[in-house]
């Protein structure tokens, strides 16, 4: 019932917002406005894969435009919680977690899948490896909170990422190039240009090259959590009529160096560690290596018929990762982890959706997702300079997804809409190969014992139908009352241990989106109530890790997100998150024992996540500009395991950035000197307790960082 009560307050609250006074109703909602130079500029997204105003898409969203990333240095997943507290970063190795509104996928395994949806330009990355690369030539990125099973279907049971690169563009030749240099010898160096060949093809080209020593000093003048990145990025726009477009795209991303730090500490230490001197000493005795390319190419094709517009997008992943590196984050044991993974992910989405004004507009389609995934990994000490093998896994993985979506939406007046969605999914895995076991991982062996062959052939299959029922209620053209059931789902599949199975989302939501005071103010207020079904959730034994379903969980939550547009110079903005996401119903087995932790929270769900910022622009007399800026946020206590012990909380925390940038006339350069972190706050990333090396891990945020950019546009 307080649940229910809590979802009643936020929705008067929405529509109390939502109600426009009488003299300003319109017995017709008009079309999205335009920006005119006045206050808040319109954004135009495509969360439901058709162009709109995203204050007028019935979905909670963040939308971080090209500008708004190069104010608040936004340049990979883990600085994007700066402008976005409802998204939290995790990690897990050299793998990347994302969790949105406390739900998460924290199998990182071979047959595991995210819960977060990132998708590059529509192409739906699988392997968390590499994820956290660095973000360059961005038009946007559009962060949907929720289960958006309907339209993306796949492992979007927590929410979406899209991130969206310039597109070329048939008739402006131009560019920008910038350099970045910091602590750390930070050196950053990105750049784009546009060439329209004709006036029916257009070639973009964009680069980028990222070095930063590690922040983490592992002995013998060697350093961890580093960075040493080159990437690229081709892109070939054919428009040979109005209703034919072709967008051929390719990308290349390389990242070499020692890699991330597991930092190990004894399981006997009470808390992690607070003391940014402490994090920043992780002695080891072996030298991590770390070895990442990936390969992207798409192709979309759009025509217009008129009535209706039919696209296609194919998609082409492919990542090899190798890594070796110290599997007891100690400089007093001598387990070394490798592994090796090298993956083809193949998509097909073909959509055709309605083109009228009318009140009834629909779109439907089909999907087909395809993955090979080879796995090869080996534990081993190495006591005395020889390396003993404990164990060896020779796996080839396959995945199989195949699914058929269709939504609707009928206008019954000017003001009131109804929208309707469903889809049907199939997902199959396939693991076959063979492991090599060795005795006990926790008291090894001096000498190379004798390993068992366990041949492996395991195979699972889920199908779901998932669904979305909504009502818009567009007030004026600039208020907007929504409310929404959205069905996720997430497939099951096995690990070395065990089998689990699918899990699901039911996401009850209303909210609303308004502008005010002469649209210079921006309030968006939302309510929602999940019922989180067979939650899959990782545990850590002393024979690898399994993965669980966990009973149920109940998450429910208020979110309020504001920008003002104070003046002509100045600019606020403020980002209120409240989440209680707890267990209902979850019975784990630890050390032979059955412990109920009913009650506990979910993992990265802090309950407050506060995000504020302001600027002021100062005008010169020469017509360029400087403009001071400060961003901070604060995030109240969370935990990184379902355990919720002192040993792997995370306490609350604030952090601070702030800029300081000049903006030649007419814009053609800017210098920004910037910080991030300046609180210099210990943020664990990731945690692992009790592992069979006998050592609790942990994985941290990057320190205090400064520096400077430049940056030049033709």
């Amino acid at each position: 019932m307080k649940a229910f009560r809590t979802f009643h307050a936020v929705s008067l609250l929405a529509l109390a917002a939502a109600m426009p006074l009488t003299a300003h109703a319109q017995d017709s909602a008009p079309a999205a406005q335009q920006d005119d130079g006045v206050g808040l500029a319109d954004i135009v997204v495509t969360a439901e894969k058709r162009e709109a105003n995203v204050q007028r898409t019935a979905i909670a969203i963040d939308v971080v435009t090209s500008d708004k990333l190069a104010k608040n240095g936004v340049a990979n997943m883990e600085s994007l919680q700066a402008v976005a507290p409802g998204v939290q970063f995790g990690q897990s190795g050299a793998n990347t977690i994302v969790t949105v509104r406390g739900v998460s996928g924290r199998d990182t395994s071979e047959i595991g899948d995210p819960a977060v949806a990132i998708n590059m330009d529509g192409i739906f990355l699988q392997r968390p490896a590499g994820m956290n690369a660095a973000f360059f030539d961005l038009d946007r990125i559009e962060v949907l909170r929720g289960p958006q099973g309907t339209l993306y279907g796949r492992n979007a049971t927590g929410g979406v990422i899209n991130v969206i690169s310039k597109r070329p563009q048939l008739d402006d030749f131009g560019g920008y190039a910038a350099v970045d240099a910091g602590n750390y010898n930070t050196i950053n160096i990105e750049g784009a240009v546009n060439v329209p060949l004709s006036d029916k093809l257009a070639i973009r080209a964009s680069g980028i090259s990222r070095d930063h020593e590690g922040y983490r000093s592992v002995g013998n003048g060697r350093r961890g959590d580093d960075e040493n990145s080159r990437g690229g990025r081709l892109q070939l726009l054919f428009k040979p009529t109005s209703n034919l477009s072709v967008l051929l795209s390719g990308g290349y991303l390389k990242q070499t160096g020692f890699g991330p730090v597991q930092a190990g500490y004894p399981t006997t230490r009470p808390t992690p560690p607070t003391d940014p001197d402490e994090v920043s000493n992780v002695p080891l005795n072996f030298d991590n290596d770390y070895n990442l390319t990936r390969k992207t190419a798409s192709a979309q094709v759009d025509y217009d018929f008129g009535p209706a517009k039919l696209t296609y997008l194919f998609g082409y992943v492919g990542v090899d990762k190798d890594q070796t590196f110290d599997n007891d984050g100690t400089a007093t044991k001598s387990y070394v982890f490798h592994a090796g993974e090298f993956s083809d992910d193949y998509s097909h989405e073909l959509r055709l959706s309605s083109n009228n004004d009318g009140p009834f507009t629909w779109q439907t389609g089909l999907y087909y997702y395809k993955q090979d995934l080879e796995v090869r990994s080996q534990n081993y000490v190495n006591p005395n300079g020889d390396i003993v093998l404990l164990r060896d896994y020779h796996y080839d993985v396959g995945v199989k997804s195949k699914a058929a979506f269709g939504q609707v939406s009928y206008a019954f007046t000017d003001q009131l809409k109804a929208s309707a969605g469903i889809r049907w999914s199939q997902d199959t895995k396939t693991r076959t190969g063979y492991a090599l076991n060795g005795p006990s991982l926790v008291n090894p062996p001096v000498t190379q014992p004798v390993l068992n062959y366990a041949p492996t052939d395991d195979r699972s299959r889920d199908s779901d139908v998932s669904y979305h029922i909504g009502l818009d209620y567009q007030a004026t053209s600039r208020n907007l009352i929504y409310a929404k059931v959205d069905k996720g789902y997430k497939s099951g599949g096995f690990t070395s241990i065990n089998a689990y199975g699918p899990e699901t989302v039911i996401a009850y939501e209303i909210g609303s989106k308004n502008r005010l005071l002469d649209n210079s103010l921006q309030l968006n207020l939302t309510g929602f109530l999940y019922d989180y079904s067979d939650q899959q959730v990782s545990q850590t034994t002393t024979q690898g890790v399994q993965v669980l379903n966990a009973g149920s969980s109940r998450v429910k939550g208020l979110e309020a997100q504001i920008e003002w547009k104070a003046s002509n110079s100045d600019s606020v903005d403020l980002s209120i998150n409240w989440l209680h996401a707890r267990f209902k119903t979850f019975e784990v087995n630890t050390g032979g024992v059955n412990v109920d932790l009913a009650g506990n929270r979910l993992i990265q769900a802090p309950d407050w996540a506060l995000s504020g910022g302001y600027e002021h622009m100062f005008d010169l007399p020469n017509g360029g500009n400087i403009t001071p800026r400060v961003q901070a946020t604060w995030r109240s206590k969370s935990y990184l395991t379902f355990y919720n012990n002192p040993n792997d909380r995370q306490k609350a925390y604030e952090t601070v950035d702030a800029s300081l940038t000049y903006t030649a006339p007419n814009g053609a350069w800017s210098l920004q000197a910037y910080g991030r972190n300046l609180t210099n706050s210990v943020i664990l990333t990731g945690a692992s307790i009790g592992s069979f090396t006998g050592t609790n891990f942990y994985q941290f945020a990057a320190p205090r960082t400064y520096g400077v950019r430049l940056q030049g546009k033709f």
